[in-house]
């Protein structure tokens, strides 16, 4: 069989060995040639933005990355196996694995995407042979025809070509004449299809007739945007529904767009937008590499770190159904916890294991600010790390990257005794060569100095009272989460930062900087007391830079 399938992978996915090794040869995958992304996630608030037009930069050659490959052939195929697990993971550029300019093919995921393309396409065949041969009798050359054009309809995001449909049915031709019957010749044009880069790549518009420019910047067609689309909310490939609207070319009208994005938002699948973009904006994956000191904290286990996670999942699908404002990211109040999570809030009367909504005291807790997930994953063993937690800070919500520590930087100084942390490294920062760094996460950091290494409120560090003013990079001083989220929550770093993180994990690729007055308009208009989280995602759907795409260099 695999001999088969490797013929068959020879007709059909010709452009993979150019796509093997490489990114995209027609330049930068993450910005416009010449142009330089944007590193501070926007500009200065009051921008017009009629006056914004900037030139959408180029997305390139853009992978399914391994949990996009999942939830692809989930719901093509119904196959939950994950088989993407085998594959290598993905590396993170601009803090998003979705990044085209990272997700290249090198000849070991090639193998192992045959060996997965194999597997599911044996699984479809098995579990929904009937759904799949949609006439009969099969065997006839156009019922044949027909079932792979609309096999490929949906497993290339558009109608395949005449080219193509023909070289599917030669690879069906050839396995008959093997002797092996039509359901295997569908096996094989199935695993065939899962390793073409008209699969494997999500869809940009065609310049196969030379038609175009280089360097001409295109509407997306219905195709490319349903696709586009699809991947956003959903972190998956268009369902029919969608692709019906394609097909009928009636997703440029705003009427029927906002129809299906309304629709595809309020579908369970867009919890892909927690999977996908929730997770890695907030840095979640660091709460697997949280110890805290047994002894300090007995009462943390697998169990508790698990249920640290879930509290952020179920609060952000929480805002999601409710259709909430983005600034309860920030201030927010009312989240999910059980008898553990509650006791490290310090809220009475939750009982038992199930995560049950409770609200938080207002003058000690700030929404992600104050989660224990967050505050655990930027902790050491015993205590908190200032450090890491400033850090977090500048990179998630003010999307200020720290410059790198210089070479032999010098470590933390110890404590003396009787000297508090803040002290300490009021001592580090005395050196020249930490200063650079220090001097902007040390002031962030301090803002969670009442939040031990779990997250619970604090009222003294080992006898020390606790002082929490932490400054902000323009130098505003507050004190605390609670004032921080009030500061933030009024000006523009935190909405233009979150705009530029959503429109970075939506095109796969790095803002520029021509773009900082388009994520500044957009966030500060739809990340309000006023708006909704569904306002910002449409706002990033109707953008120019959602809806075009510039053509490769020739």
């Amino acid at each position: 069989m695999r001999r088969s399938i490797a013929t068959g992978i020879g007709i059909i996915a010709l452009g993979l060995p150019l796509l093997v090794g490489c990114g995209d040869r027609h330049g930068d995958a993450g910005g416009t040639e010449g142009g330089s992304s944007s590193s501070d996630g926007g500009s200065e608030s009051g921008e017009d933005p009629d006056a914004c037009a900037p030139v959408p930069a180029r997305v390139g050659l853009q992978r399914l990355t391994r949990a996009e490959y999942d939830r692809t052939v989930r719901d093509l195929f119904g196959v939950t196996s994950s088989p993407a697990n085998a594959f290598p993971p993905d590396s993170s550029t601009a803090g998003f694995d979705n990044n085209a300019a990272s997700l290249t093919i090198g000849p070991q995921l090639a193998s192992l995407l045959l060996d997965a393309a194999e597997a599911v396409a044996a699984q479809a065949m098995a579990d929904q042979r009937d759904e799949i041969l949609v006439c009969a009798p099969a065997q006839d050359e156009a019922c044949a025809r027909q079932t792979l054009s609309a096999l490929a309809l949906r497993v290339y995001r558009r109608p395949p070509t005449e080219t193509e449909l023909d070289d599917l049915f030669t690879v069906v031709q050839l396995e008959q004449t093997e002797g092996d019957g039509f359901d295997a010749g569908i096996e094989v044009a199935i695993a065939a299809m899962l390793m073409s880069p008209q699969f494997l790549y999500r869809s940009v518009p065609s310049n196969s007739m030379g038609l175009l420019s280089a360097g001409e910047v295109v509407e997306l067609d219905d195709w490319a945007l349903a696709s586009r689309l699809s991947y956003f909310l959903w972190g998956s490939t268009p369902d029919d529904a969608l692709l019906e609207r394609a097909a009928e070319g009636v997703l440029r009208d705003p009427d029927a767009l906002r129809a299906e994005f309304d629709r595809m938002l309020a579908d369970p699948k867009a919890e892909a937008l927690y999977e996908g973009f929730v997770g890695q904006w907030l840095q979640l994956g660091k709460l697997a590499a949280a110890s805290p000191d047994p002894a300090s904290f007995p009462e943390f286990d697998e169990a508790l770190r698990a249920d640290m996670l879930e509290e952020t999942r179920r609060f952000f699908e929480d805002l999601r159904a409710r259709d909430g404002s983005m600034l309860e990211v920030l201030n927010g109040t009312r989240t999910f916890a059980n008898a553990e999570l509650a006791a490290i809030y310090g809220v009475a009367g939750v009982e038992g294991t199930a995560l049950v909504a409770i609200e938080t005291d207002p003058t000690e807790r700030a929404g992600v600010l104050t989660m224990p997930a967050v505050l655990a994953m930027t902790s050491g063993p015993e205590k908190p790390n200032i450090v890491k937690r400033g850090v977090w800070l500048a990179e998630a919500l003010l999307c200020v990257v720290p410059p790198p520590p210089p070479d032999g930087i010098p470590p933390a100084p110890d404590p003396t005794p009787g000297e508090t942390e803040r002290e300490r490294l009021e001592r580090h920062r005395a050196d020249p060569s930490c200063a650079s760094c220090h001097q902007l996460i040390d002031p962030l950091g301090f803002t969670f100095e009442h939040y031990d290494a779990l997250g619970r409120w604090r009222t003294d560090d080992e006898g020390q009272a606790i002082d929490d003013e932490g400054q902000l990079p323009d130098g505003r001083t507050y004190h605390g989460a609670v004032e921080l989220a009030e500061l933030l929550a009024s000006g523009p770093e935190y909405p233009t930062c979150v705009t530029d993180k959503l429109v970075t994990y939506a095109l796969g690729r790095t803002t520029t900087a021509e773009e900082s007055c388009m994520t500044t308009a957009i966030g500060t208009e739809t990340i309000t007391a006023d708006a909704s989280l569904s306002d910002l995602l449409w706002a990033i759907v109707t953008s120019d830079a959602f809806q075009t795409e510039r053509m490769p260099a020739q």
